[in-house]
């Protein structure tokens, strides 16, 4: 009985109380939806934009590009592969550069 006194008493001293009898402003404890959104869609739209094409030898369908990707992705570093080929726009090097380093999910077999 005593902890629940203590409890209870040390819960009420925490919490202010609002100036003058008001209602308490709890405006700032909610997101606003239209902002979070528009934000949300930003950044989207910001990350699915396609990069400059380089204008040097790793550009996308050159055999360099294909070359450099090979040699990296040959050393097991799969993801600076994929980052190769994205950066020069070459998104089929990039889906092959996909099937290639994940391997592929066997089909269950029936019984």
């Amino acid at each position: 009985m005593i902890a629940t006194t203590l409890i209870a008493s040390a819960l009420a001293s925490a919490v202010p109380a609002p100036a003058n009898g008001a209602d308490p402003n709890y405006s700032g404890l909610w997101t606003r939806w239209p902002s979070a959104n528009s934000e949300a869609l930003q950044a989207e739209a910001a990350r699915q934009q396609a990069p400059a094409a380089p204008s040097g030898p790793l550009r996308a369908g050159s055999a360099e590009l294909g070359a450099r990707v090979g040699e990296i992705v040959r050393t097991g570093d799969c993801e600076e592969g994929e980052r190769v080929a994205r950066a020069a726009g070459d998104f089929p090097l990039v889906e092959a550069v996909r099937a290639h380093c994940r391997p592929a999910i066997p089909a269950m077999s029936r019984r």
